[in-house]
């Protein structure tokens, strides 16, 4: 009985002094007596209790000092794992404050906002303007925006004729005009840069690309002498026959009646009459054109067929790509002209057909005739025309503002 109280009091010796080493090394860890640690609510058997009542007793009257237990302080640990708040952060929430309308009132924070939106809108604004001014100069843009302004204009022109129109009750008169085209025979000069370009897509699919001698990469480089490239001049000379030549005598002359001109664009057919009785009474450069009946069952086809073989005979085979017009133009009647032709109507509305030629040719015996007097206008001169020549004579008899509409019409 006394060896198991000696080794119960070296036990509880032993413990105490551990604790006291644990609470002196970690600073969570606070002293108290051992009859905090003995108020536990473990619940354990009479002889253990009983025991360990025993040996603390004894290692109390064996040590003056007080035991000690290790025992978590929860306060400190959660004192020592809370951060500190920085100044930032009081900074941070002292503006977060004012925001908030602690200092400012609401009417301030409104005209703020107010700015702030209006300064938003000026620099989206400024963007915009310089990406619109980045492709002012390219030759694409330039011809869009002046199209766009000849045709915004004569929109609303438009509008207002019809508007006219119906306030004075008068109805319109339809007339049918035809653009009869001949394509281009042979291709058009090539413009300097895309000959350049043509150059330089030829040597490099000919020598492709050169590396020096010493890298010895993929092949030893070709010489220029072992592939030499004929001209086009070269390639025509050698030719067994003699090409047709791209400029012909009608070119170098200057006649107009035949088709055989002007190969490298298209040519228009065009006459010289006064069907449209204008008001000077003289015959202007036009397109075969004729009226229309809006009272038959004849459609704009059928009547631009028929403008075609009043002025050229039916010899002519030609090819419309649709039953729809292309364009429309306004023309109103001058006061001054008879009133036999003019009778009721406020003006014509002018329908154009873009037709392709196919084959035959013009009937002359037809075109020169003088036509009876219940017919249309008879012709005084015809030709094939380009679209360059065409302008230029309407903006000679009718001014700019017609001439740009077959500038952009053609």
């Amino acid at each position: 009985m006394a060896r198991r109280m000696v080794g119960a009091t070296a036990t509880a010796t032993a413990t105490a002094t551990a604790a006291t080493t644990i609470i002196k090394q970690h600073p969570c860890f606070f002293t108290t007596t051992a009859a905090r640690g003995a108020s536990s609510s473990i619940n354990l058997p009479s002889s253990t209790s009983s025991n360990i009542a025993t040996s603390t007793a004894i290692a109390t009257t064996a040590n003056t000092n007080t035991a000690t237990l290790p025992v978590r302080h929860f306060a400190a640990a959660a004192a020592a794992a809370e951060p500190k708040k920085s100044k930032s952060s009081s900074k941070s929430s002292t503006d977060k404050s004012s925001l908030n309308g602690d200092t400012q009132s609401y009417q301030a924070r409104k005209q703020a906002m107010k700015l702030k939106r209006r300064e938003t809108y000026e620099r989206t604004q400024l963007r915009l303007s310089r990406l619109a001014t980045r492709r002012d100069h390219s030759p694409k843009d330039v011809k869009k925006q002046a199209f766009r302004g000849w045709y915004d204009k004569e929109r609303i022109y438009h509008d207002l004729l019809l508007r006219c129109a119906k306030k004075e009750n008068k109805p319109w008169r339809v007339r049918v005009a035809v653009m009869v085209e001949r394509l281009p025979i042979v291709t058009p000069d090539m413009p300097q840069w895309e000959r350049e370009f043509i150059d330089l897509t030829d040597y490099l699919a000919t020598f492709g690309k050169e590396y020096p001698e010493e890298t010895g990469f993929m092949y030893a480089m070709d010489k220029p002498e072992d592939h030499v490239v004929p001209t086009d001049e070269e390639l025509l000379a050698g030719l067994p026959f003699t090409p047709a030549p791209r400029e012909t005598e009608a070119d170098a002359s200057g006649f107009l009646q035949t088709r055989n001109r002007r190969l490298k664009t298209s040519v228009f057919l065009s006459i010289k009459s006064n069907t449209e009785h204008n008001l000077s009474g003289k015959s202007r450069w036009t397109l075969p054109s004729a009226l229309a009946d809006i009272h038959s069952d004849t459609t704009l086809l059928d009547v631009a067929q028929r403008a075609v073989s009043n002025v050229a005979g039916k010899e002519l085979i030609l090819w419309c790509p649709s039953n729809a017009p292309m364009a429309v133009n306004l023309r109103v009647y001058n006061p001054n002209l008879s009133s036999e032709f003019r009778q009721d109507y406020f003006g014509e509305k002018i329908f154009y057909y873009r037709v392709q030629y196919d084959s035959g040719d013009v009937n002359e015996e037809v075109m020169k005739k003088k036509v009876k007097e219940e017919e249309e206008g008879g012709v005084e001169d015809w030709g094939w025309l380009t679209k360059e020549e065409i302008v230029e004579r309407v903006t000679e008899e009718r001014g700019t503002h017609q001439a740009k509409f077959f500038h952009y019409m053609l």
